[in-house]
């Protein structure tokens, strides 16, 4: 099972790794979180398509934001940030924990956006739930991948299963 799941997320990476701004076989989305010991956080990368994240948007009513581009909407920021904390939520050593929006950048056809909960003075359990992007594919994947120390756990995560936990 390990395996397997070690080839997904191998397959699933070099997806999101596709530069063409056209349509993508494979819809997945893939949350890095890294535990900074230092300044008692963790930062988080996430990483998704933009078609997509735009649909997800949509859905939920906003539309004109022409993501990456010069005329890019000012609340773009501010509607991403909503949608996300209406489709992701974390607990961390058994507590809500609540994240911030430190920012986003385009690559190419996909979005990365940065996020971030601090005061976690160790890393011991962590809980994610997401249905993000679910509601626009059937077939949407999401990947969280947590790195305590190069620990590093994975979640596979999709509308069928939406809550995971890994614990260090």
């Amino acid at each position: 099972m390990k395996i397997g799941k070690i080839y997904i997320i191998l397959i699933l990476v070099s997806v999101l790794s596709i530069k063409s701004v056209g349509a993508h076989p494979f819809y997945v989305s893939i949350c890095q979180v890294e535990y900074n010991k230092e300044t008692k956080s963790l930062e988080m990368a996430l990483k998704v398509f933009a078609d997509d994240l735009l649909l997800g948007l949509e859905n939920e009513g906003i539309t004109k934001l022409f993501l990456g581009e010069e005329k890019e909407n000012p609340k773009t920021d501010e509607y991403i940030f909503e949608y996300l904390k209406s489709q992701m939520k974390f607990k961390i050593n058994q507590k809500d924990a609540e994240y911030s929006y430190v920012g986003k950048e385009m690559e190419n056809s996909v979005v990365w956006i940065y996020l971030e909960i601090t005061n976690i003075n160790d890393l011991q359990t962590a809980e994610v739930e997401t249905k993000l992007l679910t509601e626009v594919r059937e077939t949407q994947n999401n990947i969280v991948q947590i790195n305590k120390n190069g620990e590093i756990k994975n979640m596979l995560l999709n509308k069928d299963k939406t809550v995971d936990s890994v614990q260090f």
